[in-house]
C-alpha cells in the first residue's frame, strides 16, 4: 500500500542534542514554571536556482519547517524531553543533466520528512550531564512506499558545566541509510559566554531551522536582539517514488554546507523571529538504484538562499 513517507534527515536530528539555559546542571535549581513547557516553531527557506558543475541542468529548492518540542520539568537528576520535527522540501529542476537521464525525466520533486526524538538528559553531577536521544523518522517523496522510507537511531553525548558561561562537551550520531551502510558523525557540544555581548554556540539557532551539529559566532546587539555568523553540514537522503512511468525505485541525497548570516528578535511574551541569509557551499546530489548502486552524482555550485523562522515558547 502506497502513502505519504518522509525523510529521516540526520540534519533534522543534530537539532536533538540542543539545550537551553533552564537546563543546565548548573541552573537546574531554578528551571522549571510548570510541569511541561512547549515550544512551537515554523520556518520558511528559499535556495535559489543553480546550476550543476557538469552534465547540464540546474536545481532550485524550497523548504518549509515545523517543529513540536516538550520538555519535563527538570529535577535534580534528569528531564525528559519529546521532539516531532517536519521538512518538506520541494525542488525544481531545469534543464535536462545526468540527474534526469540517469531517473528517466525528473529526479525528485516533492520531498517530506517526520522524524520522532524521544529523549532525556541526566545530571550526573552538578556539573557532568549525559543526554541521549532515540531517533525515528521516515524519508521520501510523497508516494514513496514508507515501510522502505523508515530510518532509526540515536545520539549519546556528554557536557561539562565549567561555569555558567562555559559549556563543552561530545558525543556521536549513528543513524541507518536508506540502502547504505549507518551514518555516524561526531557531535560538538559547546555554549561559551566570555561576555554579556557575546556568545559561542550551536544551540542558538532558530529553533526549526536544523543548526546543532554547526557552530554559530554571536553578537548580542541590543536587549533581544541579536547578529549571528554560522555554517553547518547537512545530509538529506530520501526514498524516491517507485510508481510513476519513468521513475527510478531507489534513493535521492542531497548534501550541502550553508553559511549564514542571522537577525533576531526576541520578544519578552516567549516569541522570537530570525531572518536567515547566506550561500550554500559545497552541494552534491545523488541518484542510486533500489540496491544502492549510483547511477548518477553531481556536484552542486553555490546557491544564495533567504528564510524566515519563528519560535513561541510557552
Amino acid at each position: 500500500m502506497k502513502t505519504i513517507a518522509f525523510i529521516a534527515a540526520a540534519a533534522l536530528a543534530s537539532n536533538a542534542l540542543a539545550f537551553d539555559d533552564t537546563a543546565d546542571p548548573v541552573k537546574a535549581a531554578d528551571a522549571a514554571k510548570s510541569d511541561i513547557s512547549y515550544v512551537l516553531s515554523g520556518g520558511y527557506a528559499h535556495f535559489f536556482a543553480t546550476d550543476f558543475d557538469s552534465g547540464g541542468g540546474d536545481v532550485a529548492v524550497d523548504r518549509g519547517f515545523g517543529g513540536l518540542t516538550l520538555k519535563g520539568a527538570p529535577t535534580e537528576t534528569y528531564q525528559w524531553s519529546m521532539d516531532f520535527s517536519w521538512e518538506g522540501s520541494w525542488y525544481d529542476f531545469g534543464g535536462a543533466g545526468s540527474l534526469a537521464t540517469a531517473a528517466g525525466g525528473t529526479p525528485w520533486s516533492a520531498v517530506q520528512s517526520v522524524m520522532l526524538m524521544p529523549g532525556a538528559t541526566f545530571v550526573l553531577d552538578p556539573r557532568w550531564r549525559l543526554t541521549t536521544r532515540v531517533l525515528l523518522g521516515f524519508a521520501g517523496e510523497n508516494s514513496a512506499d514508507a515501510f522502505d522510507s523508515f530510518t532509526y537511531g540515536g545520539i549519546v553525548a556528554a557536557s561539562y558545566a565549567f561555569s555558567e558561561t562555559f559549556v563543552l562537551g561530545g558525543g556521536v550520531l549513528a543513524m541507518s541509510r536508506l540502502e547504505d551502510d549507518p551514518l555516524i558523525v561526531p557531535q560538538l557540544i559547546i555554549d561559551w559566554r566570555p561576555c554579556k555581548e557575546f556568545r559561542l554556540s550551536n544551540f542558538a539557532g532558530p529553533e526549526a531551522f536544523p543548526g546543532g551539529a554547526g557552530l554559530e559566532g554571536i553578537w548580542m546587539v541590543a536587549d533581544g536582539f541579536e547578529l549571528a555568523l554560522g555554517g553547518r553540514y547537512t545530509y538529506r537522503q530520501f526514498r524516491l517514488d517507485d510508481s510513476a512511468a519513468n521513475a527510478v525505485d531507489g534513493v535521492g541525497t542531497d548534501e550541502g554546507l550553508p553559511a549564514w548570516i542571522r537577525a533576531t528578535f526576541r520578544g519578552k511574551c516567549g516569541g522570537r523571529l530570525d531572518l536567515v541569509a547566506g550561500m550554500q557551499l559545497a552541494g552534491s546530489m545523488e541518484l542510486d538504484d533500489s540496491s544502492g548502486h549510483k547511477l548518477s552524482e553531481v556536484d552542486v555550485e553555490s546557491a544564495p538562499f533567504v528564510g524566515l523562522f519563528f519560535s513561541w515558547r510557552y
